[in-house]
C-alpha cells in the first residue's frame, strides 16, 4: 500500500461486505485481551526414520505414500527417509522436501512445482484471501493425510519454535474467521516449490495464505538462506478458545515494538516521528524491493545500550521465527544495530487505528500497521512484514 490519503481501502471492504453484513460489530468468541501471550506452544521436532508404503488415498489423486512406523510390512515395497541424520539445515530441508514430493501424485506434482523465477516468487502471495488472489501450489486442505502430514513436517523443520508457533497461531485465526465469513481457513494454505528442491542448485519452499506467508529459500550450496519475505498479521488479534485457552498470536511482536517506543525519551520519540501517515504497509505484499531510498526516523547509534536492547528484541520477534539462516544474528550485531534506524507514525500506541512503526536496518525491514477490521469491524486487525534487502528470496534477484 501507498501512505495514508494515496490508495482507499475502501474497496476491500466492498468486495467483502456482502458476506459480512450480518455479523455485526463483535465476536463473543473473541475474548481474549490483546496483548495476552498466546497459549499454543510447538516443538523443534522433524520426522526421523519413516516407512513409506504404496497406497491409495481417496482424498487425493493417484497414490500417495502412506508413513507407518515401526517394522515393515510383508509383502510390501518399503523405503526408509531419515531425515533426522542430516547435518544441515538445508539438508534436513532437501530431505523433507523429497519426502513429501515423494507423496503426490503425476499431476499434484506438477502442481506443486514451479519455475525459480521472480514473476512466479513475488506475484502470487498477498494480504488477501485466497479467493481474491489466486496462490501458487497445492491447498494443504486439498492433501490426503499422508501428502498434508509430510507438508507440515517439511514447514516445522524450516522454521525455528518461535516460528511455528506464529504458524500455527496465525493459521488458528484464519481458522476463527471461518466460522463467521467464507474464503478463510487455517488450511486454506498453498505449498509450493520455486526450483526443484536440489542440492546443487537454489529452490525455494513458499508457503501462502490469507494472513501469513513464508518463503524459504535454499542457495545452490545446499545452505538455507533465508525466510522473507514473510508476511504476518491477524484478525480477531485475540480470542479463547471454546476449551477456554486464549490466544493472542502477534501480541509479543505488538508488545515487543511497543517497548522500543516507550523506551524513547521525549525528544528521541519526537525525532522518530515520520510526517507522513500510512494507512497500511509501505513495502507491502508484490511491493519487492520498493524500500525508502534514505532512512527516516531516529538512529539506534544514538540510543543507550538498553534502548539498542529493545531494538534487538523487535528484531528478534521477528527474525526469531527463522530457523538456522543466520539472518536474526547479522540483524543483532552491534555493528548493524548502529546502523539501524526506527521510526513510527501517526500514534505510537499501537493500539489506535493508524499506528505505525518501523525498523529500518543495513539489511533488515519490519513494519506494523494497525488497521481496522474487516470481518470484525469494530475491532483491530494488524498487518506486519518482515523483509531483507539482500536475501528476500535467498537474493536470486534483483528489484
Amino acid at each position: 500500500m501507498t501512505p495514508h490519503g494515496t490508495v482507499s481501502r475502501s474497496w476491500l471492504f466492498c468486495t467483502l461486505a456482502t458476506g459480512l453484513l450480518a455479523l455485526g460489530a463483535g465476536i463473543t468468541a473473541c475474548g481474549g485481551s490483546s496483548d495476552a501471550s498466546s497459549s499454543a506452544s510447538t516443538s523443534d521436532s522433524t520426522t526421523t526414520t519413516t516407512t513409506t508404503t504404496t497406497t491409495t488415498d481417496s482424498s487425493s489423486s493417484g497414490s500417495t505414500s502412506t508413513t507407518t512406523t515401526g517394522s515393515t510390512t510383508t509383502g510390501t515395497t518399503t523405503t526408509s527417509t531419515d531425515c533426522s541424520a542430516s547435518t544441515t539445515q538445508g539438508a534436513k530441508l532437501l530431505c523433507l522436501a523429497t519426502a513429501f514430493r515423494a507423496t503426490l501424485s503425476s499431476s499434484q506434482l506438477a502442481s506443486v512445482s514451479y519455475t525459480l523465477s521472480a514473476s512466479n516468487a513475488t506475484q502470487h502471495w498477498s494480504n488477501l484471501p485466497v479467493s481474491i488472489v489466486a496462490r501458487n501450489g497445492l491447498a494443504l486442505s486439498s492433501l490426503g493425510s499422508t501428502a498434508k502430514a509430510a507438508a507440515e513436517a517439511l514447514l516445522t523443520a524450516a522454521l525455528s519454535t518461535q516460528g511455528q508457533t506464529t504458524a500455527t497461531e496465525l493459521r488458528a485465526a484464519d481458522g476463527v474467521l471461518a466460522n463467521y465469513a467464507s474464503g478463510y481457513g487455517q488450511d486454506l494454505y498453498y505449498i509450493s516449490f520455486l526450483g526443484t528442491p536440489s542440492a546443487t542448485s537454489p529452490w525455494i519452499l513458499q508457503f501462502t495464505g490469507h494472513h501469513y506467508t513464508v518463503n524459504i529459500s535454499v542457495n545452490s550450496s545446499n545452505t538455507a538462506v533465508s525466510a522473507t519475505p514473510m508476511f504476518v498479521g491477524v484478525e480477531p488479534t485475540s480470542w479463547t478458545a471454546s476449551d477456554g485457552s486464549s490466544h493472542a498470536p502477534m501480541a509479543s511482536r505488538r508488545n515487543a515494538l511497543l517497548a522500543m517506543l516507550q523506551g524513547l525519551d521525549a525528544t528521541q520519540l519526537a525525532t522518530a516521528k515520520l510526517s507522513q501517515a500510512y494507512d497500511d504497509l509501505l513495502v507491502p505484499p508484490q511491493k519487492d524491493g520498493k524500500f525508502p531510498s534514505t532512512a527516516q526516523g531516529l538512529s539506534v547509534s544514538a540510543l543507550s545500550d538498553a534502548q539498542r536492547a529493545l531494538v534487538k528484541a523487535a528484531i528478534l520477534s521477528y527474525a526469531g521465527d527463522e530457523q538456522g539462516n543466520g539472518q536474526a544474528e547479522a540483524y543483532t550485531t552491534d555493528e548493524a544495530l548502529k546502523a539501524t534506524t526506527i521510526a513510527w507514525a501517526s500514534v505510537s500506541d499501537l493500539a489506535t487505528r493508524g499506528s505505525y512503526v518501523r525498523i529500518d536496518g543495513p539489511s533488515v525491514w519490519i513494519e506494523f500497521s494497525v488497521q481496522g477490521g474487516i470481518v470484525f469491524n469494530a475491532q483491530n486487525h494488524y498487518h506486519s512484514i518482515w523483509r531483507d534487502k539482500q536475501l528476500d528470496y535467498g537474493g536470486n534477484f534483483s528489484f
